[in-house]
């Protein structure tokens, strides 16, 4: 299937596309509100005055589509946002930042409140599932007339041939040939993907597109090449059909491994393969009708031709687009003095240099450098490189006398040397070494800080560390790498760690200014050496979330009290609850409202996927293809990792991570990992930090792992189907499980759609963390039915013992936990604690045929019926009455109901198991 997207989730993508579907392509509704906007009154009015009066001015895409809309009407305008969401859906290579401010700016146009609190502009709808690269991205404005043409062409169809389109993937691929520009859009493609995501790929640009089916088809490019959209189409379904044949697996895709590895070397040789001189002047002459966009100016390099400079890589980029059809992306290739796009750009009789004024560019001036302080005679600079990477260079010998440390600093706007911060390089002469640094000032106070820089030594430290002293000056910079000067310097690495300093320079200098935001927020937690007040009243606790549970429309009928108060005791007892039953009966739902109630962003929902496949889903891995930082390699950190490490973080508050559908996957597989760290308290987590680089790894000198959070709660759904698999007794032996049923009594019609819990009493929420943690609390707190319990536990202990089924120390010691806790909640009989008792904790684990379940399950079931002194003997069992009963007279009547259910199933389909 081709939504499978590897670790990019396209479900809520795939969602809001539906969504969109439904509400807006089909209808005439809206997206993100609940009036009429995508009507054909208004798609005229865009087809009068945005597609037929196109503004090829120099103004930005924003600005020139501003003064486009001015004329028409607010719900046009609306219309026009709405559009752009869609266009937004797929692309990955843009800020979800970005694509929810240009669709709210685009909206504030018609003069009426921006949405902001519809679900289609969360940030998991805005992620992206792909690049749309430099075609897309320039070109905007060509792809929203070729949007605006589609929907007008759609509406002029009758609603059975709109539908009949909407049914057949292949039929609208076709029917897409007449609209104009088809073959060209970026945007075509990524409407079929949304559409019809099991039979197109998520490949938008024409390059990759091409270079795929080369690649597993063997054919000629020229061949190739001749292909339309729809061939393409063909090709790449045809190809993926045959490799989830070959591999065995439809979890497959082009740009995850291993075929993200078979065919993407292929695409810079493949791109450029046919590039001429021609192509590289039409891209120059492009760009100067167009001019340089902002993120494609060079910053070390120019091109020369007639008098003129250009960016190379913009050049070769568009030089491809000339070739191709399709410009090159600028991310999938590097520049340099000897990299393959210039020396390509050399060998068609193109100028590449470095900028005027860098005497050989950053090699030359450090040669210069270099020779001159080992002179240690001038201290004049002119003739310097002046600018670097957007950055102005000083170079520094000292004042009046010769300094002992020399410079190289890197300044952005607004910044000076003696204040602040800043990249620098330090010539230590006596040591032959070349620091570079995360500058900071010898000024006591900056305006700006590095942050977090993932354990960085201090000069002062790596001085001591390497030579048992102190340094002269800098002592509290950071060292991010050390040149030995009695060798020859290693170029290519010194620039790499020189613009990965920049690159953490300039989001610190982006972050700096008053309505920016940092790439990454880390969230705001109380001064681990501060106590916060606590409140331990669970049954105060359980009321109020039952209270804030209705509210929230989420109900259980008759039962919802005792449920509530047996999920959140259970939770309590132990962090880890499944819940299973009906679909629809409100098991994600009490789950999702009690991660609410826990307090904002203390819940995380992770949808389990069937590649699932190792622990590296929940606990990540060392990606090989990032930089490694002083040998600490990156990690890729998935979201449920970020998640347990934020509750690692902030150990005074709960968190629940929901677990959704998490038997789609052998949870074995993917949870043994967590399974084992819950139970040890062994150091189990990867203790990894996020630097200000993006990167995640473990602290400098800090522990490799970390043990479980202990205020992490981690509860799964599970449904049944064909599609799912078992769960194995190691599981749900460290589990409270849950069935969930309804009652025909629990049908209201006062029922309405569940809302966003409001977060409960902080107090509250952390007095039950501080229960949940305090391992002898239900020891000092002796109810009334401790003692009959133990009786009535080691009599279920010898009857199971009968079949080898008996449970361990694990399961009595939490179910008298589990017992105290549900007493204080409100749930104060034996009787109706035994029954939660054998539901959640006996039952579950019983699977097996009719031959090894049927007397098991009649010794069971006269157990909950009657709680006697003794079960009758295997011989008188199977002649003992087993009829569904309702709760009068029975001892235990959710066990029984459970009981007597797994008995018909068994002898029904001679086999049985908890779930149904």
């Amino acid at each position: 299937m081709s939504r499978y997207c590897g670790d990019d989730d396209p479900k809520p993508i795939l969602e809001a596309a539906a969504h969109w579907r439904g509400a807006a392509l089909l209808e005439n509704g809206s997206v993100l509100t609940s009036k009429a906007i995508w009507t054909s009154s208004a798609l005229e009015l865009l087809d009068e005055y945005f597609v037929r009066r196109p503004d090829l001015g120099d103004s930005k895409f924003l600005v020139k589509l501003k003064h486009q809309l001015e004329p028409v009407e607010g719900a046009a305008k609306q219309l026009v946002a709405e559009m752009m969401w869609l266009m937004y859906l797929c692309p990955s290579s843009l800020t979800i930042a970005h694509k929810r401010k240009t669709v709210q700016t685009i909206w504030s146009w018609s003069g009426e409140p921006t949405p902001t609190e519809s679900r289609w502009l969360d940030d998991d709808v805005l992620a992206g599932v792909g690049s749309a690269g430099p075609g897309f991205n320039q070109n905007q404005w060509r792809e929203l007339v070729f949007l605006i043409n589609f929907l007008r062409l759609f509406r002029e169809l009758s609603a059975d041939d709109q539908l009949a389109l909407m049914d057949d993937g292949w039929k609208f691929d076709e029917w897409l040939r007449q609209v104009p520009d088809w073959d060209a859009r970026q945007f075509r493609h990524m409407l079929l993907f949304l559409l019809f995501p099991d039979d197109f790929e998520r490949v938008f640009g024409q390059n990759d597109r091409k270079t795929i089916v080369r690649h597993y088809t063997k054919r000629e490019r020229r061949e190739v090449n001749r292909m339309d959209a729809v061939q393409l189409d063909r090709e790449l379904q045809a190809i993926r059909k045959r490799l989830e044949v070959e591999r065995g697996t439809t979890q497959l895709d082009y740009y995850v491994p291993p075929l993200k590895g078979e065919w993407r070397s292929e695409t810079f040789a493949a791109a450029t393969e046919g590039i001429t001189e021609s192509h590289v002047r039409h891209a120059l002459n492009e760009i100067d009708q167009e001019g340089v966009p902002p993120d494609a100016e060079s910053t070390g390099y120019d091109l020369f031709y007639e008098g003129r400079r250009y960016p190379p890589k913009l050049a070769l980029s568009l030089a491809v687009k000339y070739a191709t059809g399709e410009p090159l992306d600028r991310a999938t290739f590097s520049g340099g003095e000897a990299s393959s796009a210039f020396r390509l750009l050399r060998r068609l009789g193109f100028i590449v240099k470095s900028k005027e004024g860098s005497e050989g560019g950053l090699p030359g001036l450090l040669d210069r450098f270099i020779n001159q302080a080992s002179e240690g005679k001038e201290l004049g600079t002119q003739g310097y490189l002046n600018e670097y990477r957007g950055l102005k260079v000083r170079v520094s010998f000292g004042k009046g006398d010769f300094a002992r440390i020399p410079w190289i600093a890197f300044l952005g706007d607004g910044q000076s040397v003696s204040e602040g911060i800043n990249p620098v390089l330090l010539l230590f002469q006596a040591q032959q070494q070349l620091l570079l640094c995360y500058g900071v000032s010898e000024k006591a106070a900056h305006r700006l800080t590095w942050g977090e820089l993932d354990g960085a030594q201090t000069v002062g430290d790596w001085f001591k560390a390497q030579y048992g002293t102190a340094p002269v000056r800098y002592g509290n910079s950071f060292v991010r790498a050390a040149y030995d000067l009695s060798q020859p310097l290693p170029m290519a690495e010194l620039q790499q760690d020189l613009d990965d300093v920049i690159d953490i320079y300039n989001r610190v200098l982006a972050g700096s200014g008053e309505d920016a935001l940092p790439e990454a927020v880390e969230p705001d937690q109380p001064d681990a050496d501060v106590s916060l007040p606590v409140r331990a009243d669970l049954a105060e606790a359980v009321e109020a979330f039952s209270d804030a549970l209705r509210a929230s429309g989420v109900r259980f009928g008759e039962q919802h009290d005792d449920l509530v108060s047996t999920f959140v005791s259970s939770l309590v007892a132990k962090p880890l609850a499944i819940l299973t039953g009906l679909s629809g009966s409100g098991k994600t739902q009490i789950a999702i409202r009690f991660g609410e109630w826990l307090g904002k962003d203390r819940l995380h929902v992770a949808a389990v996927r069937p590649d699932w496949t190792g622990a590296e889903a929940l606990f990540g891995y060392e990606d090989a293809l990032k930089r490694e930082l002083d040998g600490r390699p990156a990690w890729t950190v998935p979201a449920p990792l970020e998640f347990i490490l934020k509750a690692v973080a902030d150990s005074q508050h709960p968190y629940l991570l929901l677990l959704d559908e998490m038997n789609l996957a052998h949870v074995e597989r993917y949870f043994a990992d967590v399974l084992s760290g819950m139970e040890s308290g062994q150091p189990s987590i990867p203790n990894l930090h996020r630097g200000i680089d993006g990167c995640w790894r473990v602290q400098d000198g800090a522990e490799q792992r970390v043990p479980f959070p202990k205020n992490l709660w981690i509860v799964g759904t599970v449904n049944i189907d064909e599609t799912t698999y078992m769960f194995s007794p190691k599981v749900l032996d460290r589990a409270n499980t849950f069935e969930f049923r309804v009652r025909s009594s629990d049908l209201s019609i006062e029922a309405m759609k569940p809302q966003p819990c409001e977060p409960g009493d902080q107090e509250l929420v952390r007095g039950l963390l501080s229960i949940s943690r305090d391992d002898n609390w239900h020891r000092n707190r002796q109810g009334t039915v401790g003692a009959e319990l133990t009786s009535r536990l080691r009599q279920l202990h010898e009857l199971l013992s009968r079949y080898n089924l008996e449970f361990g120390h694990r399961v009595f010691y939490e179910a008298l936990r589990f017992a105290a806790l549900a007493e204080e909640a409100g749930i104060t009989e034996l009787r109706a604690i035994m029954d939660r008792i054998v539901m959640q904790k006996v039952l579950p684990r019983l699977h097996g045929s009719r031959r090894r379940l049927e007397l098991p399950l009649l010794a069971l079931a006269q157990f909950c019926k009657e709680l006697p002194d003794t079960v009758a003997s295997d011989d008188v069992l199977p002649a003992t009455a087993t009829e569904e009963a309702t709760g009068q007279g029975v001892a235990l009547p959710i066990a029984y109901a459970k009981v007597t259910r797994m008995l018909r199933t068994l002898r029904a389909n001679q086999f049985a198991s908890f779930t149904e």
